[in-house]
């Protein structure tokens, strides 16, 4: 499957022999590369290069007039380094290609060339600069702080700097057909981030999920391959399967890991080749679905005991998304507590309060095993047992005490602040300046870096806390 670029740029061939650049031209269109540019002067192509961006060069060395192959390439090497060039000319040479690769040439192919490798070249040509664009794509991205479609999250909440990075990396990786792996926690919100690397991947047909854990061999292949009528007994017309109804969209497959060995031979078909067979079909059909897999095992550890096969492992993991649990997201926890709390009191048509900051600091330090689902059940709970006040009981009875974990934002040993009437100071004792400053860095380490829930502990406004910050600088 072609990439976006690949579709939107040309690929301009370049030779003085209109017969021989009609037959590339044919022979390239007939591959399915629609998309092309023939020129029979060396000067045209080169007038052409500032306006248009191409995918690829398919450049002849020897051509009369004023402009040699050669300078044609050391142009498009200092102007257009990501574009790669592919010589084609009729001198089998030493010297010249020599040259021509010293100079940047992606391959040197003497005609007449066998129109096999002529395509061949192009694809790893194509593949090649394909992969050094998403490398200084991905660099750029991890780099930077800004994401280009932040509409694209407005699902998930989160500002923890890891998350953050990941999103960046899903920018990325999101135009690509090449399979991802989304790995996490359980409940970690591994289906929303699948949606959003669709919406990000600018893909029109729909968004096709399937949860395969305990489908059966046969019941993996009809859900996803679908059937032909008289298939099996009870098959009394075709079956539209998941694969065909994703169609140019995304198949998003979940808990991947439980599959057995004979749908993981099934799945590396589709995935190698893009080819499935429906039940009882004699011919198999293409996909163009883009395929991204979700799970809470460890597939590495699944492979090495025989569990997982390792050739659909290193396919299927062609781009890897890994989700940490919400105890290693300290500022989120609040984040999307505040948030479920609005959901909730909406839901309910109740009034709804704020967080305080015993409440805030037990849920910092509460584990949640079962992650972003676990805090919303809570919540939700909560809130239609009896509002805050059972939300802050059920959280006393889950953090007896909220005392720091080896994985929690970084938190001082005092007393349970729930009883706590009296605050001990050293000798000599701090000036008030000093005071205020300890106290804003250690309501930032109780809310896990969040500046408004830190400003709320101190009952201060967040503008404030703003300016008591940017004093401190």
């Amino acid at each position: 499957m072609k990439t976006n670029i690949e579709s939107v740029w040309p690929i301009f061939l370049v030779d003085d022999e209109k017969p021989l650049l009609d037959s590339l031209c044919m022979t390239l269109h007939a591959a399915g590369y629609g998309n092309v540019e023939a020129f029979t002067d060396g000067q045209a192509v080169l007038d052409r290069l500032p306006d248009v961006q191409c995918a690829l060069l398919l450049l002849d060395l020897f051509m009369p007039g004023r402009v040699h192959g050669e300078a044609i390439l050391e142009r498009f090497r200092s102007e257009a380094p990501h574009v790669p060039v592919v010589v084609v000319t009729g001198v089998d040479e030493t010297g010249p290609a020599v040259r021509c690769m010293k100079a940047g040439a992606f391959d040197y192919l003497v005609k007449p060339v066998e129109q096999a490798l002529l395509l061949a070249t192009v694809r790893r040509a194509l593949d090649h600069a394909g992969l050094l664009r998403q490398n200084m794509h991905l660099r750029d991205k991890l780099l930077s702080e800004r994401l280009d479609q932040p509409e694209a999250f407005s699902g998930i909440i989160a500002e923890n700097r890891r998350m953050q990075a990941i999103f960046r990396y899903m920018e990325v990786i999101a135009p690509t057909a090449e399979p991802v792996l989304i790995t996490g926690e359980t409940g970690t919100g591994k289906d929303l981030m699948a949606m959003a690397l669709h919406r990000l991947s600018g893909r029109g047909e729909p968004f096709v999920a399937v949860n395969v854990a305990g489908l059966d061999d046969n019941m993996f292949a009809d859900t996803l391959f679908g059937h032909v009528k008289g298939a099996f007994t009870d098959a009394r017309q075709d079956r539209q399967g998941m694969v065909e109804q994703a169609a140019d969209g995304t198949l998003f497959l979940d808990e991947i890991g439980d599959l057995s060995l004979v749908s993981q031979v099934k799945l590396l078909k589709l995935i190698q080749d893009q080819e499935y067979l429906p039940l009882g079909a004699q011919r198999p059909r293409r996909s163009r679905a883009r395929i991204v897999a979700a799970t809470n095992q460890d597939l590495e550890a699944a492979e090495s005991k025989g569990l997982f096969r390792r050739d659909l492992f290193y396919r299927v993991n062609t781009y890897h998304v890994h989700l940490p649990p919400l105890r290693e997201r300290g500022q989120d926890i609040l984040l999307l507590a505040e948030h479920y709390l609005r959901q909730a009191c909406e839901s309910l048509k109740i009034p709804c309060g704020q967080i305080d900051s015993p409440l805030a600091e037990r849920l910092l330090f509460h584990p949640f095993p079962g992650n972003v689902r676990e805090l919303r059940s809570l919540i939700f709970n909560s809130m239609a047992q009896g509002g805050l006040q059972a939300l802050e009981k059920n959280m006393a009875t889950l953090v007896k005490s909220p005392v720091p974990r080896c994985d929690a934002p970084a938190m001082k040993t005092v007393q349970d602040t729930t009883s706590r009437t009296d605050i001990l100071f050293p000798d000599p004792l701090p000036t008030m300046d000093q005071t205020l400053q300890d106290l804003v860095q250690e309501a930032l380490r109780r809310s896990g870096g969040n500046q408004a829930a830190a400003a709320r502990m101190l009952g201060i406004s967040r503008q404030a806390m703003h300016q008591r910050l940017h004093q401190r600088r």
